[in-house]
């Protein structure tokens, strides 16, 4: 078991009016697997992955994650949490402007204390070539390649995966998809995607339905699909 967590609710204040953003939500994500979280804008999707990654806090209930509890921790430890144990990739890149492919890499590697290697990661994400080119110089997908590696070479145990291909064409969101499926597959890291596209689903070894803050259907894949024939949506 990666994560588990048990009757998450957590609540925001918007003036006066109070949204329930999780709603008792309960699961059980296997280690080393591919779990994908499906739901349309506004199921509490990136609200869920963001109390799992330490990123914010929830009001109720239990999240353990690689065995470690993370009710009440204090801001200090939820730092280190997210440096040792998670990787995080964004719809939206992130990277740095100023600073090449592989200075943001670095950047990643900095956070860690068992960093894998730099050269061999860029390969693996097939960047080394353009090692020392810019954001600016790289097209949608070859920056989404960048922001793996920068999660990637963290060495985590978990990657958190905020709507990775949300933002590229079919062809270059399918080539993410399948290099996410490399990284599970040969460095045994639990890949969660939190996705509208519920293709992506077909994918993974398990798949959670949201709705208005509540998980409203888990269940597993008996068959994979292979990432080039995920249905597009």
């Amino acid at each position: 078991m990666a994560i588990f967590a048990e009757k998450v609710t957590k609540t925001y204040q918007s003036g006066e009016v109070t949204v329930k953003a999780l709603r008792e939500a309960s699961l059980t994500v296997p280690d080393k697997k591919i779990v994908t979280i499906l739901g349309p804008s506004g199921s509490g999707k990136s609200t869920l992955l963001n109390v799992i990654g330490g990123i914010d806090r929830y009001d109720e209930g239990q999240i353990v994650v690689d065995g470690r509890t993370l009710d009440g921790l204090k801001d200090k430890q939820l730092t280190e949490y997210r440096r040792k144990n998670i990787g995080f990739i964004f719809q939206q890149y992130n990277l740095i402007p100023t600073l090449t492919v592989e200075e943001n890499v670095e950047v990643g590697r900095e956070l860690s204390s068992n960093p894998l290697p730099m050269e061999d990661t860029l390969k693996k994400v097939g960047m080394l070539d353009k090692k020392d080119k810019f954001p600016f110089q790289l097209s949608g997908g070859e920056q989404q390649r960048v922001a793996i590696a920068r999660a990637l070479i963290k060495n985590p145990n978990i990657l958190l995966c905020d709507e990775p291909t949300g933002a590229l064409d079919e062809d270059t969101g399918k080539n993410i998809l399948k290099l996410l499926k490399y990284v599970n597959e040969t460095y045994g890291t639990t890949v969660l995607i939190i996705t509208h596209n519920q293709g992506i689903g077909e994918m993974a070894h398990q798949v959670i339905r949201m709705s208005s803050g509540e998980i409203v259907e888990t269940y597993e894949n008996e068959t994979l699909v292979d990432p080039e024939q995920v249905t597009w949506s």
